[in-house]
């Protein structure tokens, strides 16, 4: 394996295990065993390994959402589409812990954030409008796009609803099964514009994923 897919790999291990800030160029070249210039030969700094795994990220996550923006998802197909979401999401699940600061920090990650954001929701927007046109789903060109809006704020904000609420009995480390919790309330939201078989598969999908919040005094 190549010196900078190493450290990309490893720096990813590092962010995911400790979180960004706690993990320094310096860490990250002991890890591997490679001197701190032998790393900066091949990164800059840190922000320039943060950004290449963003680029990575985003690039496996529009390939799962294109490659179904013209299929009919069936409940067996859209548990694929989910676990395939979920899967790229943990792992790089670093990235959405502390996401404002790393796009803040860095303008080059925010410009291409912006455009990662827009090619999603575009993704989105053709798979729902698929489903409409195969009477999956009753909701006008407006509702879909406030949906996907809505979807959008759900899935990147979701861990950090979790570790400030501490809802859902959260408490670290973050697990796969947190995410999947935030999968359920994508499915709650979509849940009233779905119909025909759908609809009628929905109630075993959510149960799938998660179950509603049990708020207690």
């Amino acid at each position: 394996m190549k010196t900078r897919d190493r450290i990309l790999l490893k720096s990813l291990a590092l962010f995911n295990e400790q979180g960004e800030r706690a993990v320094t160029t310096n860490h990250i070249a002991a890890e591997l065993g490679i001197s701190p210039g032998n790393l900066y030969y091949h990164f800059a700094n840190k922000e320039s390994i943060i950004f290449g795994l963003f680029l990575r990220y985003s690039d496996e996550m529009t390939k799962v959402l294109q490659a179904h923006t013209d299929e009919v998802l069936t409940q067996e197909r859209k548990v694929a589409l989910f676990e395939e979401i979920l899967a790229c999401m943990w792992r790089y699940r670093f990235l959405h812990r502390d996401l404002t600061h790393l796009v803040s920090e860095n303008d080059e990650m925010r410009q291409a954030y912006q455009a990662f954001a827009q090619q999603v929701l575009f993704a989105a927007q053709a798979i729902y409008k698929h489903q409409a046109a195969n009477q999956l789903l009753n909701a006008s060109d407006d509702e879909i796009s406030s949906l996907i809006v809505n979807l959008w704020i759900i899935a990147t904000s979701w861990v950090n609803f979790l570790t400030t609420t501490g809802f859902f009995g959260f408490s670290e480390p973050l697990t796969e099964d947190m995410l999947r919790q935030g999968l359920y309330q994508i499915m709650c939201l979509e849940e009233p514009y779905l119909c025909g078989s759908a609809r009628d598969d929905i109630a075993a999908l959510k149960a799938r994923y998660g179950s509603p919040l049990n708020l207690k005094r």
